[in-house]
Order: structure tokens, then sequence, then C-alpha cells
């Protein structure tokens, strides 16, 4: 049973039916980052998707769009509203922006 709604934010430029972790994707937003590439990070939280979707629509393009997800693996919660888990199948379209995040 889950206990809220875990979301992710990207862009819309992949094609994808589930969110995969770097090592496996070879997408990584942030590239000083040297841990944690086989995991993929969710938010129950929309404001904090939203964040790291314009984030994502400015390095690779397209709009800024939040998925709803259902995490798979454990789920450990790394930070206040940042959760990892080892992939993450997407549920539906929580939010979809058309053009830049402001």
């Amino acid at each position: 049973m889950e206990l809220f709604r875990m979301y992710h934010g990207t862009t819309d430029v992949f094609a994808m039916e589930r969110i995969l972790p770097p090592l496996e994707s070879g997408n990584l937003r942030e590239e000083w980052r040297k841990k944690i590439r086989d995991k993929v990070f969710v938010t129950p939280s929309l404001l904090s998707a939203e964040k790291f979707a314009r984030k994502a629509a400015e390095k690779y393009g397209g709009s800024a769009i939040i998925y709803e997800v259902r995490p798979h693996g454990q789920v450990d919660n790394i930070n206040t509203n940042e959760y990892i888990c080892d992939y993450a199948d997407i549920v539906g379209v929580a939010e979809r922006y058309v053009g830049k995040l402001v």
C-alpha cells in the first residue's frame, strides 16, 4: 500500500515508460554527481519535481514534465523530499509545461 504519490521531474524529449538510473540511461543532469548513479531520484513533492523538471529542460531541451511514478526496489529517503530507488515505472503525467518554466 502506497502512503503517498511519488513524482519524477524531467523533460519531454525522452520517450520512456520507465525511469532508469543514469548508469543505464546514459542521461545525467548533474555532471558533478559522482555517486548514486545506479539509482533514480523520486519525490513526494510536486514543487521539488517541478524544480528538477525545469533543470532537465534547461539542459536537454524540450518542455518540463512531471511524471507520477511507482518506485521499484528499496526506497530510501536521502533528504527531506528526496528518495532513491532502483527504477520507477511511469504511472501517468502529473504536470506538463509547454515552453520554459520561469
